[in-house]
């Protein structure tokens, strides 16, 4: 009961948020404490003021990390790290990746799970510090739809990828009616001489190919603080 009420008050004390915008080390935080709340309730050899004591300890920790955040850019950067662009102007940018521990397949689930299945729809895919994926889409891909210029609708189905991280995908061509050789004959268009050298290639429904390369980033333009 004692631990219950100590939880509830110093999670009040520490602030309100959301799951989502919880840090690394808020979540480090969170874990310790309920760590600690959840031996006092069991373990009869530790004393409640042990107990509640270690609680207090563990919250002042994001309370003080906080104000040197709130005052020091440098600080917040240490503390918080910064967000980091994934994709420009429909370019995946591997370094960023290979920073973030991403891979392909993390990146285009997460776009999905923001309605976006095309790369080529995305002008910016920015992952916040909170682990979570921004998106800017491309100004034609936003505002007026096409329903609302009463324009007829064209199809758009899901894009393909026949490669990934230099391997192509064999059932994902079968399913296109396409072959490793229709591949090869478009990397040599696109002057690549091999597979290995592909990051991500896809094939829309309008059956363009889309290519994104290995250790060709862009220049990133990295305002974010």
């Amino acid at each position: 009961m004692v631990a219950a009420t100590v939880l509830f008050i110093l999670a009040r004390i520490m602030g309100k948020k959301q799951i989502s915008q919880l840090t690394f080390f808020d979540y480090i935080v969170g874990i310790s404490i309920g760590s600690v709340a959840g031996t006092m309730s069991v373990q009869k050899d530790i004393t409640i003021l042990d107990g509640v004591s270690s609680m207090i300890i563990w919250s002042l920790f994001p309370i003080v990390f906080y104000y040197i955040s709130k005052n020091s850019i440098i600080g917040r950067r240490l503390l918080r790290g910064k967000p980091s662009i994934l994709i420009q102007n429909g370019k995946i940018i591997e370094s960023n990746l290979k920073r973030e521990r991403f891979t392909i397949d993390d990146l285009l689930e997460e776009l999905r799970n923001t309605g976006v299945f095309n790369i080529q729809d995305v002008e910016f895919a920015i992952l916040e510090t909170s682990g979570k994926l921004s998106l800017l889409k491309k100004a034609s891909k936003q505002a007026v739809t096409v329903s609302q210029m009463q324009i007829p609708e064209e199809y758009q189905g899901l894009c393909a990828n026949i490669i990934i991280d230099g391997n192509i995908m064999k059932d994902n061509l079968n399913l296109l009616n396409l072959t490793e050789q229709w591949v090869l004959n478009e990397l040599k268009k696109n002057n690549v001489s091999s597979i290995k050298d592909i990051l991500l290639a896809s094939v829309d429904t309008n059956g363009k190919l889309h290519i994104d390369y290995k250790n060709k980033d862009p220049k990133i333009f990295d305002v974010l603080s």
